[in-house]
């Protein structure tokens, strides 16, 4: 009886660990999606790199 109880309680566990990454995944995609999403402002260089070797 208690090697039943044993496989019962760790497959809860088990069951809870796919859920909680099931729910990781579906919010790593819905945050790509978004930030795919969202358009990005071209950040331009303050100053043009330098040629050769400066001091």
């Amino acid at each position: 009886m208690s090697a039943l109880m044993v496989l019962l309680i760790s497959s809860v566990f088990v069951l809870a660990a796919m859920v909680g990454l099931a729910d990781a995944l579906v919010h790593f995609i819905g945050w790509s999606i978004d930030r795919l999403k969202t358009p990005r402002e071209a950040v331009e260089a303050g100053q043009s790199p330098a040629q050769g070797i400066t001091a």
